[in-house]
């Protein structure tokens, strides 16, 4: 089987293989994974026991596994779905809807990427797809939201609140917002400034201050690269719509 899978998709993706459960999840904790095609049939720890371990684990439950599996009956389906696979596929399968299936759970996470990063108001539920995604990010909007005005709020202090490795926090927060941790932070930051342009009468250097940002070059800068316009046009321009 993983030969065949291998076949499928070698030309077109990065791929990772593993002889069994305990080295998928080793490689999916340590790697940057999109995507796991799992049999349920493997030896030391089988796709079940992967599936749920991948799914209730903070670190690697934002990763689509789809099971592939023999077993016809419908109890077995409903198994895997209850582990939290995204997809059962039975055997003997063809080639094209097991890329579909893949293409479509890369292209789905993708676009609640792209809903992140273009949403204005802030809502980790819009943006995940498991419950413990949606606490993770919940937990870290309310890190950096907590210390939204505190000039001296490093990448570091939201490490230590997240209780997680750098590069474990890096590869989460990655894989559900396609930003680095001073991505992250500076891009909620921003956000809440275009909130306050919106709803109260402080003027820009005011909120830019308000929100840490001590450098008003750099602000309006930043500003200006997340959307497309100058603070004060952003102002200009929306102000109309707020009711």
């Amino acid at each position: 089987v993983r030969n065949f899978i291998k076949g499928i998709f070698q030309n077109t993706h990065n791929l990772f293989e593993a002889a069994n459960g305990e080295k998928g999840i080793e490689i999916a904790r340590t790697a940057d994974i999109d995507l796991i095609n799992s049999d349920v049939m493997m030896p030391v720890m089988d796709g079940m026991e992967l599936c749920h371990d991948i799914k209730s684990n903070i670190r690697t439950s934002h990763i689509p596994v789809i099971l592939l599996t023999a077993r016809t009956a419908e109890n077995y389906q409903k198994s895997g779905y209850r582990t939290g696979a995204d997809a059962y596929i039975t055997k003997p399968f063809d080639a094209e809807i097991l890329a579909v299936r893949v293409n479509n759970l890369l292209k789905s996470r993708s676009d609640l990427i792209e809903k992140f990063k273009k949403d204005l108001i802030l809502q980790p539920k819009e943006v995940t797809a498991t419950s413990a995604d949606e606490e993770f990010l919940q937990k870290a909007i309310e890190v950096v939201e907590e210390n939204m005005t505190d000039s001296e709020f490093t990448v570091q202090v939201l490490i230590d609140e997240m209780n997680m490795s750098r590069s474990a926090l890096y590869r989460k927060l990655k894989s559900l917002t396609d930003q680095s941790l001073t991505e992250f932070i500076r891009v909620i930051k921003l956000k809440r400034a275009a909130q306050l342009m919106l709803k109260t009468e402080m003027n820009i250097s005011e909120i830019a201050f308000e929100l840490g940002f001590n450098d008003q070059k750099y602000f309006r800068k930043s500003f200006k690269k997340l959307f497309k316009k100058t603070p004060s046009k952003y102002r200009a321009g929306n102000s109309a719509n707020v009711l």
